[in-house]
């Protein structure tokens, strides 16, 4: 008579197993953003990709694994590890910045150059890529000089920012560093403060800030997008400002190629002290497009410009 054996799950290996997945799913994008804050890099490497394991392509995750690559030392890891999230992300400035800052650190500034000038396409107004791209301008014209007197001088390293984190809404824009175009001259409205004019620097400011919120809006960045509207951002039509989130979540997550235009922008202060922007919006998309009046009221917050009220038509 054959006796059967029962046999059992090996339990020291399934614990094992449960015990890393825990630790994985422990692991928070603040976690590490701390790591990366506190030069942890080595931490920062090995808890990044454990967490890109139980959350495959996290945009945020993958960026603060390049950005540990990076500081690791990594040069060649991080530079593949950026440009994938460049071209998943193309309206992101970030990844190219610090494609810039690596390619840079190799003495590459032909393509540090192309890079920060990627960067400043899509976001005209990004202080950190200026100020790299006007040392990288400097160092490509110092190593011409050099070449052109047989120079065989060593290239000293260039002290470029490298970004840490993604940035939202505001972040990614800074007033004033370059300029927007004038806003067209429209009617007032019948509530403006005629003797309240806007400042130069309020005008650049108000209208990079429409800029950006329709650059989010395109990329579908929901947290962007919707970090450019007040906590009392009233939707209208009844709507809570609740329900309007879980609306545009819902519309912003369904993956299309969809593409936001802003034409002749007009900024008239109102008495109360908020601004209203009226525009010409062009939206584009695979299955419909359209173009209408758009206007915003905005009111200045110390974080920036935000949107109270939105409306289309005629008004």
């Amino acid at each position: 008579m054959t006796r059967r054996i029962a046999t059992k799950p090996f339990v020291p290996l399934v614990g094992a197993l449960i015990f890393v997945a825990s630790v994985a799913a422990a692991v928070t994008l603040d976690d590490l953003q701390d790591d990366i804050d506190a030069g942890k890099f080595d931490a920062a490497a090995r808890q990044s990709a454990s967490y890109l394991d139980a959350h495959p392509g996290n945009r945020d995750a993958r960026f603060l694994h390049a950005r540990a690559l990076a500081g690791q030392g990594n040069t060649d890891k991080a530079i593949a590890a950026y440009e994938a999230l460049a071209a998943d992300f193309p309206l992101r400035v970030e990844p190219a910045n610090n494609l810039a800052v690596l390619y840079a650190g190799q003495g590459d500034y032909d393509k540090a150059r192309t890079w920060l000038e990627k960067a400043l396409a899509t976001q005209p107004a990004y202080a950190t890529a200026h100020r790299n791209l006007g040392d990288v301008y400097t160092a490509l014209a110092e190593l011409a000089y050099r070449k052109a007197l047989g120079s065989d001088e060593s290239e000293k390293q260039l002290p470029l920012t490298m970004l840490d984190r993604l940035y939202y809404a505001q972040e990614s824009v800074a007033p004033g560093n370059a300029p927007a175009p004038a806003p067209a001259k429209r009617p007032a409205t019948p509530d403006a403060d005629k003797n309240n004019k806007i400042s130069d620097q309020d005008s650049r400011s108000i209208i990079q800030t429409i800029r950006a919120w329709a650059l989010a809006w395109s990329s579908q960045d929901f947290d962007a997008y919707t970090d450019f509207y007040a906590d009392k951002y009233d939707p209208g039509d009844g709507m809570s400002r609740a329900q309007w989130l879980s609306l545009r979540r819902a519309r912003l997550g369904t993956p299309e190629d969809i593409h936001i235009r802003i034409e002749d922008p007009a900024i008239t202060r109102l008495a109360n002290g908020t601004v209203r922007v009226d525009f010409t919006q062009e939206y584009e998309s695979p299955r419909y497009s359209d173009r209408v009046d758009k206007h915003l009221i905005l009111e200045r917050k110390a974080e920036g410009w935000r949107i109270l009220r939105e409306t289309s038509g005629a008004d």
